[in-house]
């Protein structure tokens, strides 16, 4: 249409027309490229708040992670020092307690990083789409530390598998089922953090089995070294959160427990 009437018009020798449709088309053009670009920055405006929002998640879940391993790690060092007192005969105790006090030194706190987001904000190149520079920074910061960097323990568990090696596996079996963890522990469940490892530990019967494991622990010449290590690497592991808990704190809204 445009066409033809600007073919008209050169014919026709009429230049304030052809002028006119000449504007015409470079109006379209430039229009289409503006629509064009107001769509591709409402898309990623809506990318970038979806993005935004999943590291949100992320970073909280984390901040989850992060409480809970101050705790957890602050009972299972309260655990294997009250332990570790009863087999240097500084306290007195029964031999159910001690028992229970050495296996929930043994515990481990199995929640992994949860990076989805980050990964994917990496791997498209689309990091920049987040605006918030304190929360990239802050997440760069966290994911690029790595595992093994937040982590103080020895990976080698050499309390954990000293303990295993004296078990009998009816009663360990009864010790993980009543005295670790809740089973049904999930992310972001603050409630069941204060007590993880305190809470009551009732095991029916197993007398017998307590006193042997009892007094396995107390001939063992490696329970009580490794029991120290593992006394002072949990604790360690549970202040050395304190960094972390701040950096979650400068950028996510106050925890809702």
């Amino acid at each position: 249409m445009i066409l033809a009437r600007l073919t008209r018009a050169i014919r026709e020798q009429n230049w304030f027309a052809v002028a006119i449709e000449f504007v015409i088309v470079i109006l379209g053009v430039v229009i289409g490229f503006q629509v064009t670009a107001w769509n591709a920055e409402r898309e990623a405006n809506a990318r970038a708040e979806i993005l935004t929002a999943r590291l949100i998640e992320d970073m909280q879940a984390e901040q989850w992670r992060v409480i809970g391993v101050t705790t957890y790690y602050e009972q299972v060092a309260d655990n294997a020092e009250r332990a570790l007192a009863t087999l240097e005969g500084r306290r007195e105790t029964d031999d159910r307690t001690l028992v229970i006090e050495a296996f929930r030194a043994t515990q481990i706190f199995s929640f992994p990083v949860i990076r989805t987001t980050y990964e994917e904000l990496v791997s498209t190149g689309t990091i920049d789409l987040i605006e918030d520079d304190s929360l990239i920074a802050a997440a760069v910061e966290y994911y690029e530390t790595g595992l093994e960097d937040l982590s103080l323990q020895n990976r080698s568990r050499p309390y954990r598998y000293a303990f295993f090696a004296i078990a009998d596996r009816g009663l360990y079996d009864a010790l993980a089922d009543n005295c670790a963890e809740p089973r049904t522990l999930a992310i972001g469940d603050y409630e069941a953090l204060p007590n993880i490892l305190e809470s009551p530990c009732e095991i029916d019967g197993h007398d017998a089995a307590f006193a042997e494991m009892a007094q396995r622990l107390r001939a063992s010449d490696t329970i009580q070294p490794l029991l120290r290590q593992r006394l002072i690497e949990t604790s360690i592991e549970s202040r050395a959160q304190v960094y972390w808990l701040r950096l979650f704190e400068r950028i996510l809204p106050p925890v809702s427990e």
